[in-house]
Formats: structure tokens, C-alpha cells, sequence
């Protein structure tokens, strides 16, 4: 079940759990834009998953994530006077989703409670 190929519900419930109102990854698109346009985008979504999963790499830099430093008060002088960011794309959200929605399927088979 692990490493079985991942179906339309699956990417769609991967998608519709998270957040849509973050800031863009470095591909410049957030939640609300893959939501919104899902009859269109869902076919290269669900492909792109299914790639990753049938071979286990990403074309160069499609996994390229920013940092950005949010400033906390005017002016600011000292590196803990900035908010970090990750700008990270959405496809590489949508997979880690998934495999962690299916893992918690079987998470408490493989670890007991007291762990």
C-alpha cells in the first residue's frame, strides 16, 4: 500500500490539505490558484505524483526552494529581527502530503504506542 500508485483521490485529498491562503513557492503558485483550477490541472498533477513515484527523482530543479527573510520590525539590524521563510513548490507539497496521509494509515502497525 506504501508503494502502490497513487490515485486521483489521493493527490486530490493531498492537495485539499493544505493551506490555501500561503505565500507562492518558487514556482509561483499557492494552493488556492491549484484548487481553484483543479478540472484543468488535475490530469498533470496526478501525473507528475505518479512520475515521482514510479521512478524516484525530479528533473533538475523542479525541487528548488527559496528562503526568504520576512522582516519583525522596522528597520531591522540583527538576523533575529527577520522571520525566515521557505519558499517551497507546490509539487513537491503535494507529494510529501501524500506519502505522509499514507503512512499515517499504517504508522501505528509499525510503532508502538510507547514509542
Amino acid at each position: 500500500m506504501l508503494v502502490g500508485e497513487f490515485s486521483e483521490e489521493e493527490v486530490k485529498a493531498a492537495i485539499w490539505g493544505c493551506d490555501s491562503s500561503k505565500s507562492p513557492g518558487s514556482d509561483g503558485f499557492n494552493f488556492e490558484f491549484i484548487k481553484s483550477c483543479w478540472d484543468i490541472l488535475k490530469e498533470d498533477v496526478v501525473l507528475a505524483v505518479k512520475d515521482f513515484a514510479g521512478y524516484g527523482s525530479w528533473p533538475r530543479g523542479s525541487n528548488a526552494s527559496f528562503l526568504c527573510l520576512i522582516p519583525k520590525v522596522e528597520n531591522p539590524q540583527q538576523l533575529g529581527e527577520f522571520r525566515p521563510i521557505s519558499l517551497v513548490g507546490c509539487l513537491y507539497k503535494i507529494i510529501s502530503n501524500a506519502l505522509s496521509l499514507r503512512l499515517k494509515k499504517v504508522i501505528g502497525k509499525i510503532i508502538h504506542d510507547r514509542q
